[in-house]
């Protein structure tokens, strides 16, 4: 009997739930903790959070601009939806590498969200600050100065066995990661795999990801 009633407040608390609240947890995180507070993590399957340290300029929408924050550098590489160069720390003096993507594609936004919720993984690049402006986003990332992995193929040639399985097992960790928290990513390949300084792979660009629920 007591099951009973508890099953029946249960279904009673569901129903009485708004619309807008189950709809935010289905849609996922849109801005991460301050620096200095904790992770979040929900045990549901698919729709779990673990995103680590990143500074409150990612919630979106802020009016202090990236150049209150940054010197910007030279540029060091370019997209389909944007371009990436060299940013610097006003505070700090740490440099990182600024993605800046125009808006107007669905794609943009969709990544914003997607690094924001997987950023905190050792395999993922690190999604440092977000910020927005009338007609772009600026992603400040962690720099992977190690370059991409398909430049370090062409440079060292044929990879040993062994090599090559090290950096296959590396990569399918992170791309388990992704599926656990919801996330496909659609587009792996060398060219979207960086490295940083220790010769860490950092699995980067999504901007053809995907969220899934089950």
């Amino acid at each position: 009997l007591e099951d009973c009633c508890r099953l029946k407040k249960r279904c009673k608390e569901d129903a009485s739930e708004s619309p807008g609240s189950f709809k935010s947890r289905l849609a996922g995180i849109a801005t991460a903790p301050p620096c200095g507070t904790s992770s979040l993590i929900t045990s549901t399957r698919g729709l779990k959070r673990k995103i680590g340290c990143i500074d409150v300029a990612t919630q979106m929408g802020r009016k202090k601009k990236l150049d209150d924050d940054y010197v910007s550098g030279e540029s060091i590489g370019q997209g389909k939806f944007g371009s990436v160069y060299l940013c610097r720390s006003k505070v700090s003096g740490a440099e990182y590498a600024c993605k800046t993507l125009r808006k107007g594609e669905e794609t943009v936004h969709r990544e914003v969200e997607i690094m924001q919720h997987l950023s905190g993984h050792s395999g993922v690049v690190t999604l440092q600050a977000v910020y927005e402006e009338a007609e772009s986003f600026h992603l400040v990332m962690e720099l992977c100065s190690g370059g991409r992995l398909i430049d370090q193929m062409v440079k060292d040639g044929p990879y040993s066995e062994q090599r090559a399985a090290n950096i296959l097992k590396e990569v399918m960790l992170v791309i388990k990661y992704c599926h656990d928290m919801g996330v496909v990513h659609r587009d792996i390949k060398p060219e979207n795999i960086l490295l940083t300084k220790s010769g860490k792979l950092k699995l980067a660009d999504f901007g053809l990801a995907m969220r899934i629920s089950e």
